[in-house]
């Protein structure tokens, strides 16, 4: 990696965890550059303006996602196998990156809409969940469902748990915890979508 690739990554990166902290208009340009121990030029340099480095940050983050998502979709296995796949990137993404859906909840505060450079990469997450399904379909693996509703209920379960799931134990539902109710939690995601789409859960 070079020295400007390296300088826009940085900027990239600490520009996503202060923009998830305060929101686009609680973030100054001096703040990011310090952060990301650049000049304060960079921002213009690499990107041109604010606005355009907050675009890039949601366009690493969605593209992160995506490809990831996607990835799994296309691995070899069956229909619910690969739903499975799906599920466990997503919790594993949030896991990883817990900043990600309080990004996209300071933007639809302050816009009412996701941000426009996310929306091509959303349809990309739908569209991995639904050629899953169709060929699924095609296989008669799995019943006839929405996979946009399908689709939509993994993604919102799994941010939904990222954003609440770290309160858990100070409130008392949960203890402290290790790990294991998370990967409760996603179990029950999986258990819950192989029972909407599998064709086998009809059966008494």
């Amino acid at each position: 990696m070079n020295h400007q690739t390296d300088t826009r990554t940085r900027l990239i990166t600490e520009a996503r965890n202060l923009f998830a902290k305060n929101g686009f208009s609680g973030v100054g340009v001096r703040e990011i550059t310090r952060a990301a121990h650049a000049n304060l030029g960079a921002v213009t340099y690499h990107f041109g303006s604010k606005r355009a480095l907050y675009d890039a940050v949601f366009v690493s983050m969605g593209d992160d996602i995506a490809t990831r998502l996607e990835t799994a979709a296309a691995a070899p296995g069956s229909a619910v196998s690969r739903l499975k796949a799906i599920v466990h990137t997503l919790f594993s993404f949030f896991r990883e990156a817990p900043e990600a859906p309080l990004l996209i909840l300071h933007e639809v505060a302050a816009t009412g809409a996701p941000p426009p450079a996310l929306v091509p990469l959303i349809r990309r997450n739908l569209q991995a969940v639904e050629r899953v399904l169709r060929e699924g379909r095609a296989h008669n693996e799995v019943r006839e469902v929405d996979p946009m509703m399908v689709a939509f209920s993994m993604i919102s379960q799994a941010v939904w748990f990222a954003l609440v799931g770290r309160f858990l134990p100070a409130i008392g539902v949960v203890p402290t915890d290790d790990g294991s109710f998370a990967a409760r939690v996603e179990a029950h995601v999986v258990e819950a979508i192989r029972r909407s789409v599998h064709r086998e859960a009809d059966t008494p």
